[in-house]
């Protein structure tokens, strides 16, 4: 068969047509593709958004979680030396309190004039209420100052603290003590209270410092 000119032009654009029409069915596959793609895409970011649960999980560093505990460690120290101090402080006032009122029933024996006779039953009983104190200073307990304050006070507080079982070395006086006895007790409970106002302001300088 053979093709005159008019039929070779058309056939040239037959061709071209049905090329053209091959790469505009490849590219509308290929759009279509993307539709589906995208649609999928945004199906699926709908369902991460819109579900029902979310799970996080967070990974920490291992020498994160070493700090933390150790942190935990570092608070808990904290907070127990916190608390022995304070129940250090506050045994170491009552004990002053204490030892300010052994001396002023003292003080009422050495400073009353007309001095007290020995059988006075107002002297005894100034003595009575002396010892009745002195028992109640051995009956106080109270922990010594934790190892960052102890360090500073160690020396005052043991010889403050000299007694039987490490308690408090106070004078012991009869009902019958003659005066010497009694002056000589009341400088002694001067002593122990200026050693417990040192003990007490160089543990807070301790602390203060650190």
């Amino acid at each position: 068969m053979r093709i005159e000119g008019n039929d070779q032009r058309l056939a040239a654009v037959t061709a071209t047509q049905m090329q053209n029409s091959g790469t505009q069915q490849m590219l509308a596959a290929k759009n279509v593709q993307q539709q589906d793609a995208q649609k999928a895409g945004k199906e699926n970011t709908v369902q991460s958004i819109t579900g029902d649960k979310v799970s996080i999980t967070v990974e920490i560093p291992k020498n994160t979680a070493d700090a933390l505990q150790k942190m935990g460690s570092i608070s808990d120290f904290l907070n127990s030396t916190a608390t022995n101090l304070r129940q250090t402080n506050e045994g170491l006032k009552e004990t002053s309190r204490i030892v300010t009122d052994m001396k002023s029933s003292l003080d009422k024996i050495i400073k009353n004039y007309p001095p007290y006779s020995i059988q006075s039953q107002e002297r005894i009983d100034e003595l009575m209420n002396f010892s009745s104190l002195k028992k109640q200073i051995l009956s106080l307990e109270f922990p010594t100052p934790p190892p960052p304050a102890y360090e500073s006070v160690k020396h005052l507080w043991e010889d403050l603290f000299s007694g039987p079982e490490k308690t408090l070395q106070t004078p012991t006086l009869p009902k019958d003590a003659p005066d010497t006895h009694v002056a000589a007790a009341a400088k002694q409970l001067d002593v122990i209270g200026s050693q417990i106002g040192l003990i007490q302001e160089t543990m807070s300088n301790a602390v203060m410092k650190g």
